[in-house]
């Protein structure tokens, strides 16, 4: 395969998966408004119900803000058809860190709901193991760059 054509097929798997991303992102940011603007209608809800709701809401949310970031990292390459690049590179990264901060405030928001410390941390411990997978995943993009730059150079 020549470079033109690995460049394209990469641009159209990109535009997949960059439409996939997007579909996923409105789909969760909605069911967050949705969600939210249930809270609001009922006057009161029982405390259980509540501890229950709140957490699935809080990560629906950082779920359709990772979403949205995938979104903006397959949209860039679909437009260069590079996908080693800073802005990207930086993106997984922020992605890494949204998965960390999503474990330390599910611990805050189940511990605060009644949960015992044991049964809070389980999520989290989940959520770290991503955040250094998509640390990894960044790296392995620098490394790429690195590459990237120096097979331009050399042809």
């Amino acid at each position: 395969m020549n470079k033109t054509k690995v460049e394209a097929m990469i641009k159209r798997s990109s535009l997949i998966v960059m439409i996939i991303a997007a579909v996923e992102t409105v789909f969760a940011l909605f069911l967050v408004i949705m969600e939210c603007r249930r809270l609001k209608s009922i006057e009161r809800l029982p405390d259980a119900f509540l501890n229950l709701l709140l957490p699935e809401v809080v990560e629906m949310f950082f779920n359709g803000i990772v979403y949205l970031v995938w979104t903006i990292i397959f949209y860039r390459i679909f437009r260069s058809g590079r996908p080693f690049t800073n802005g990207n590179i930086i993106a997984v990264r922020v992605v890494a860190a949204l998965t960390f901060i999503k474990g330390f405030v599910w611990v805050f928001i189940r511990y605060g709901a009644g949960d015992s410390i044991l049964t809070s941390i389980v999520g989290p411990f989940f959520s770290t193991f991503g955040a250094v997978l998509f640390l990894l995943f960044a790296e392995i993009m620098r490394y790429g760059k690195l590459l990237q730059i120096e097979s331009d150079e050399t042809l």
